[in-house]
């Protein structure tokens, strides 16, 4: 799925209209109507709905959409029931609107205040159990900034949050991964107009150092200082942790490589 569009698919389920067509596509790809979808199932029905996949979940090769699945799929065990594929989409959808809060004083201040109170053992850091404990006694800020109202919705954008899996956030890491994720809208925002996608592409160019027409993670970080300003324009940050987020957030497929299709693919809307 693309960036652009996993970010808008929570906005496109809350419409009546939308949510029943991406529902009817959903039966369909169900082959054994076990009310799961597994990554077997939505490889099979690609070829079949290529036009109405591409138009939700982005790309127009196989390839390319067979990696939507991949991207809703967070919990990695190769299924996803239609609950399921509604609560990740609203959890992108809460997390790319936390880091637009977080580009805000008032927005910044009253998150940090409301950590804060998430950190009930005052150890500098939210557990998984913290923040769920805390999703009634803090409803209404919680659902403002991390979307749903439930312990599972809400949970989903922890998840999403600690990309480590180590169960806790600190602060730090906290703002690292939710700023990243503003940044991967600024990123396709440049892809809109000839002008930013051409400094992207002079940007890739830079980063394929053995020409090979592929950047690898260490080809990436390498470039970290020697491209600071325009890494740190496009992708945020300015140590290779930081931006070293956001390729592993492009990287859909996990192969340490990103081609510029791939990268076009994974941060715009490829229709």
């Amino acid at each position: 799925m693309s960036l652009k569009l996993a970010f808008n698919l929570g906005d496109l389920l809350q419409k009546n209209e939308s949510q029943q067509e991406i529902r009817e596509l959903w039966n369909t790809i169900d082959l054994n109507s076990d009310g799961k979808v597994s990554s077997e199932e939505w490889a099979q029905k690609i070829s079949e709905n290529t036009e109405m996949m591409s138009k939700y979940f982005g790309g127009s090769t196989v390839s390319e959409i067979k990696h939507a699945f991949n991207r809703v799929d967070s919990s990695g065990n190769n299924a996803l029931t239609w609950g399921e594929f509604c609560s990740e989409a609203k959890s992108y959808n809460s997390t790319v609107k936390l880091a637009e809060a977080m580009k805000t004083e008032e927005g910044s201040a009253e998150l940090k205040k409301l950590w804060e109170t998430l950190d009930k053992d005052g150890d500098k850091k939210i557990s998984g159990k913290e923040w769920g404990s805390a999703v009634y006694k803090n409803q209404e800020l919680m659902s403002k900034y991390f979307g749903g109202t439930t312990l599972k919705e809400i949970g989903l954008t922890f998840n999403r949050i600690d990309t480590d899996k180590n169960d806790e956030l600190t602060w730090v890491e906290f703002t690292q991964e939710t700023t990243a994720y503003g940044n991967l809208l600024a990123i396709y925002g440049a892809m809109d107009t000839e002008e930013g996608k051409s400094q992207l592409k002079k940007l890739y160019d830079d980063l394929d150092k053995d020409g090979d027409g592929k950047v690898s993670s260490k080809e990436w970080g390498h470039a970290v200082y020697k491209n600071q300003d325009t890494m740190k324009a496009y992708f945020g940050g300015s140590t290779l942790e930081e931006i070293g987020k956001t390729f592993k957030r492009i990287d859909i497929d996990g192969n340490d490589y990103l081609s510029w299709d791939e990268f076009i693919n994974s941060t715009t809307c490829a229709n």
